[in-house]
């Protein structure tokens, strides 16, 4: 594992530049307090339902409120809320105890909601909160901590959801049960207390969660039905089961994917995860301690066992096209975190002009090490060089690039990775409009960093680098001869557009979380590329044209979890060994309701 600086808790301060756009609650016209004896919830409201798309920001203080926060503004629409703390414990926002309405555990209300009401679309684009604590309080046992909903990005990070009670009351810590859900990430996140840890039911559309820790929950720590969740980094001290992967009845299951987890506590009448209903599993380097089992799970009337340590559990039989290694190739694997620097070292992006390609130039060249984008749009028509001392490059808010003129239509770069003094570059906080070009020509040994991005287009032209990708909606990706991790990627290449969704060309890539809908194949691997997906949501929400496989090994070597919704691939997995060519249809796989699964599929020896 490979760290260059992780900052938890009050390790963190964050902090921006005074002219970043930034609504700070505790300034005018909000004027919140954060002394934990206001009550704050209308100044914190105010300044949510009037500054969606812009970077709310919450300083280090005790923020009590004594109703729900609503992440919607004054025209009802719920996207695009950009929620950010100083620090993951400095930053408290706090129900009064025994507040009003939140006593009913069969109707339970949240402390902050990212969706109420209906549900009609999937539109909850690049929802995020970070950095902060929500406090249920005392005698709240009806409280919801944090409802949250994003659609192909938007992020929970560095949070923990806590209650004060001291019989730990609550209902869900975070909650993740509005329909049409996902897909989206969650990062470190910790949940102390509640019935239920983390939350997740329906059929659409995944969700991932790398680093979680949980400790007092009274259930069940994570609670996870029909949905294809994907976790790695579990942490969790309890006494009841960690983990409960339920289904609605035969043949409505999930699928769930556990990578890493230590499960302490355990009563030993209870089992650390409970597959029993017959869902999908998968699990990989599992220790567990006071439990009955590490893993009980029933498959088709058959229950398997198992007692920690657990090096791989699959539910159901692996499938595979060749002779091959019956696990999962294991790939090995890498994080990556850089803090902020301090904002006397950010420069600003003018977007006076009608064409901001220069500004942004010159921003980079200014010798800062940040360059940040103000909320707004900015337009650029020629490749930008990331190169000097810059190491980041951050949009705030809803900041976004559009292309212009012949640039839209070239293969051309926005952004072209050079050499540079920092080893690391980030790129993140950005939605894009491009239209054939592309956002990032990798051309640099320097290891890069996209997170919290909605673009099309990447290609590394430089052999032997390292990419990392969080929280991603995109296309056109073409690895080649690097090694790449992703955690939650959303891939939705068309046949129309004539665009690849990802391309593995002699790279190993791993992927923690993905989701693809549309008609496209989802990865090629060639040319002796590894491929090791963990946790796939493939939604047919269109015919799918008879011939479009959905993943090609060309005599190279790949191992999949995935479930397939609402149609199929034709096929599934094509591979190519020795010359050889076979395919995996459906009809290999297994039921899910509206489609299949494959707990784990290998290709390679």
């Amino acid at each position: 594992m490979f760290c260059v600086f992780l900052s938890p808790g009050l390790a963190e301060d964050i902090t921006f530049p005074a002219d970043a756009g930034v609504v700070n609650v505790k300034s005018a016209p909000y004027n919140a307090k954060g002394d934990g004896v206001t009550d704050d919830t209308k100044a914190i409201q105010s300044a949510l339902q009037n500054n969606r798309t812009k970077q709310i920001y919450f300083p280090n203080g005790n923020y009590l409120i004594s109703n729900t926060l609503y992440c919607r503004d004054t025209g009802g629409s719920q996207k695009r809320f950009f929620l950010q703390g100083q620090s993951q414990g400095g930053t408290v926002i706090k129900l009064k105890n025994g507040a009003s309405g939140f006593s009913n555990t069969g109707s339970p209300k949240p402390v902050i909601t990212f969706w109420e009401g209906a549900v009609s679309d999937a539109t909850a684009f690049r929802n995020t909160i970070r950095n902060l604590t929500i406090d249920i309080g005392q005698n709240n046992p009806g409280a919801i901590g944090l409802r949250f909903r994003a659609n192909n990005y938007g992020s929970v990070r560095a949070v923990t959801i806590k209650s004060s009670d001291s019989s730990r009351l609550g209902k869900y810590g975070l909650d993740l049960s509005v329909g049409l859900n996902g897909p989206l990430l969650v990062k470190n996140l910790t949940v102390l207390g509640f019935d239920y840890g983390v939350y997740f039911t329906g059929a659409l559309h995944s969700a991932t969660i790398d680093g979680l820790s949980l400790s007092g929950q009274r259930l069940y720590g994570v609670y996870n039905r029909r949905q294809v969740l994907n976790i790695r980094n579990l942490s969790s001290n309890n006494s009841v089961p960690a983990i409960k992967n339920d289904s609605e009845g035969s043949p409505a299951h999930g699928l769930l994917t556990l990578i890493d987890g230590n499960l302490s506590g355990g009563s030993s009448s209870q089992v650390a995860i409970d597959n029993s209903q017959g869902g999908g599993l998968y699990v990989r380097g599992l220790s567990t301690s006071g439990y009955q089992y590490a893993i009980k799970s029933t498959v088709n009337g058959a229950t398997t066992q198992k007692s920690s340590p657990v090096s791989e559990f699959v539910s159901h039989g692996v499938l595979s096209l060749f002779p091959s290694n019956q696990t999962a190739l294991n790939l090995t694997i890498e994080d990556i975190d850089v803090a902020l620097d301090p904002p006397a070292n950010w420069a600003k992006v003018d977007g006076s002009a009608s064409d901001d390609t220069a500004a942004i130039q010159s921003a980079i060249d200014s010798g800062k090490t940040t360059v940040y984008f103000p909320n707004g749009n900015y337009t650029v028509s020629g490749t930008i060089q990331v190169r000097g001392n810059v190491g980041r490059i951050i949009g705030l808010g809803g900041a976004r690039i559009t292309t212009s003129g012949a640039f839209r239509d070239s293969s051309n770069p926005v952004f072209k990775i050079v050499n540079g003094t920092q080893n690391v570059v980030i790129i993140e906080g950005l939605e894009t409009d491009l239209d054939s070009a592309f956002f990032i020509e990798h051309a640099s040994p320097r290891t890069l960093v996209l997170r919290d991005l909605g673009m099309s287009g990447y290609r590394n032209t430089s052999s032997g680098n390292k990419l990392f990708m969080e929280d991603v909606v995109g296309y056109r990706w073409y690895f080649k001869n690097q090694k790449v991790w992703a955690r939650q990627i959303d891939v939705e290449a068309s046949s129309e557009s004539r665009f690849t969704n990802i391309e593995n060309d002699a790279s190993d890539l791993w992927i923690l979380g993905l989701k693809t809908e549309r008609d496209v194949s989802v990865i090629t691997t060639q040319n002796g590329g590894r491929t090791e997906l963990l946790g796939g949501f493939l939604y047919a929400n269109r015919p799918i044209p008879s011939g479009t496989v959905g993943f090609l090994n060309n005599e190279s070597e790949q191992s999949l979890t995935w479930a397939g919704y609402n149609g199929d691939f034709k096929p599934f997995v094509r591979e190519v060994r020795g010359g050889v060519t076979k395919d995996l249809d459906s009809a290999s796989m297994y039921p899910i309701k509206y489609g299949k699964m494959a707990p784990l599929f290998v290709g390679h020896q």
